[in-house]
């Protein structure tokens, strides 16, 4: 059966105008308000999911989360309710493209800053007992002002363990949630995400971010699973050889195999690479 197109369905005042982009979970439209245009994000539960009780609920739950977290690299959450009878909320509109879009197009831009403030919202959520549990530059967005919001909340797990999210991502080894490039290696043997997961991911955003790839660069997905599961990454001064040792030193470490070895928070990758030079790379791959 098909499903009916969400555009110019009202959500509360506004009117959904384009879709902006889609995931296994749910779909985000740009919405205007009837009165005055002004735009908003609004992002609707898909239809099949609707019916499933634990990712309605967790659908939710992360409207719930937002509404209680404030920093400058979140989005503000506005209202709860329905598109054509699916789960929906609006939010902030983000301008900009994500970082990935910025490096694949080889965009000049503050490299150095804007791993920091990746680290940053990550340091924050971490300080708050959440992990973000998807982090890649798919879900950074470089706003015109040089701001990186850090969006899709739709994975963040307690680290406590006990809530909803948590059960949903208890799951057999052969099913791997996850961007196979950010994956750390323990998520990929199917255990559950922890807070150095976040910190694996962010060691592979400064990869890509300072030196224009990935840590492994394998074409198939298949191929980047067993990189980040057993190869040995590359040194990133190997890369970037001006890079400050303090800083190499952290993103080093933040791809070590065993969790343990790697920086424990997001604050402490963070304090390590305020070593860094600020401009970083500018553009174009090293």
């Amino acid at each position: 059966m098909n499903t009916p197109s969400l555009i110019n369905a009202s959500f509360g005042n506004h009117v959904l105008r384009v879709l902006l982009g889609a995931g296994g979970v749910a779909e985000v439209y740009r919405a205007e308000h009837r009165d005055d245009g002004q735009a908003v994000a609004v992002k609707v539960l898909r239809p099949e999911r609707q019916a499933d009780r634990a990712h309605f609920k967790a659908f939710g739950d992360e409207f719930q989360r937002l509404q209680q977290l404030a920093h400058p690299s979140i989005p503000t959450v506005k209202r709860m309710g329905e598109v054509m009878g699916r789960a929906a909320f609006s939010m902030d509109l983000v301008p900009g493209d994500t970082l990935a879009v910025t490096v694949a197009k080889s965009r000049s831009f503050a490299a150095a800053s804007c791993l920091r403030q990746l680290a940053e919202v990550a340091a924050y959520l971490h300080g708050e007992g959440l992990i973000h549990n998807d982090i890649k530059l798919e879900n950074a967005i470089l706003r015109p002002d040089g701001r990186v919001i850090l969006i899709d909340y739709g994975n963040v797990r307690d680290v406590s363990g006990t809530n909803i999210i948590t059960r949903m991502f208890t799951r057999k080894p052969t099913q791997i949630f996850g961007t196979a490039t950010y994956l750390a290696p323990e998520l990929i043997e199917g255990r559950r995400p922890t807070l150095t997961s976040d910190v694996y991911a962010l060691g592979v955003c400064a990869f890509i971010l300072l030196s224009g790839s990935p840590p492994f660069d394998a074409t198939r997905q298949s191929g980047r699973l067993r990189a980040n599961a057993v190869a040995t990454p590359p040194s990133i001064r190997d890369r970037v050889p001006q890079l400050s040792a303090a800083a190499a030193q952290a993103i080093d470490h933040a791809l070590a195999k065993n969790p343990d070895d790697r920086p424990q928070t997001a604050h402490s990758f963070l304090q390590a690479l305020k070593a860094m030079p600020s401009p970083g790379r500018t553009g174009g791959a090293a």
